[in-house]
């Protein structure tokens, strides 16, 4: 098996459009991450279709700081380890919902629970409109539940734009080094199987035909790629 780069950095967005979380370890499924975009605001009323509150709406959405309670408790499902000596694709019984609850650090100083009536006023104070707050234990993400992007990448964008791009406005799930550590490596991706430490398979169908050329391909685990965006994700 050829050795193609390390993953550096896993990182889950607990709130849709909020700041991320960097985490040592993270369970994968055809969902996505466990604890990852579990909540989300949604317009009320919204479009049709899409009719998530995100950074597109309101770009300071990634200033508040979402962090789990029990931090341990929604990264791994229970007894994940007997889920493990069984066959390979098994869905395992999340934890109960009560574990994912998230205190929200916001922008002017305060830590509001994220199901608090302040927060919302806060929320719709600044979007200037009523939101309303959805959990899944299932990824609430835009198209696809995992997303890998490469920091050299990052790296030849801002030379490019001849201006520094921090990683992160393209909120990717696994941030890779590549071993050649070239920019946009991961077109060269598509089509082809990944396996992520001793259990991860991501398979990278096809890019995005929507996307401009320099916005990176997204992956999931059953197969169909999604591209990173270029400016403020959700």
């Amino acid at each position: 098996m050829e050795r193609i780069g390390t993953v550096e950095t896993i990182c889950r967005y607990p709130v849709k459009s909020m700041a991320g979380e960097d985490v040592a370890q993270a369970f994968v499924g055809f969902a996505g991450l466990m604890g990852d975009r579990a909540f989300a605001f949604v317009r009320t009323p919204g479009p049709k279709g899409f009719p998530w509150h995100t950074g597109r709406e309101q770009e300071d959405l990634v200033l508040f700081r979402p962090h789990f309670r029990e931090g341990g408790a929604a990264t791994l499902p229970p007894d994940i380890e007997e889920t493990f000596k069984m066959a390979p694709g098994v869905n395992p019984i999340f934890p109960a919902e009560g574990a994912f609850e998230i205190d929200v650090a916001t922008p002017d100083g305060r830590t509001l629970p994220l199901r608090s009536a302040e927060l919302k006023a806060v929320i719709e104070r600044r979007a200037g409109y009523a939101v309303t707050l959805r959990f899944s234990e299932r990824s609430l993400y835009d198209c696809r539940p995992v997303s890998l992007f490469g920091n050299a990448s990052a790296r030849g964008l801002g030379d490019e734009l001849a201006m520094p791009i921090d990683r992160r406005r393209f909120r990717a799930n696994l941030y890779a080094d590549w071993a050649e550590d070239r920019p946009y490596r991961e077109d060269e991706l598509v089509g082809r199987t990944l396996q992520v430490g001793e259990r991860l398979r991501l398979a990278v169908l096809e890019r995005d035909p929507l996307q401009d050329d320099h916005d990176r391909p997204r992956d999931r685990p059953d197969g169909a790629a999604r591209p990173a965006s270029r400016g403020k994700g959700a």
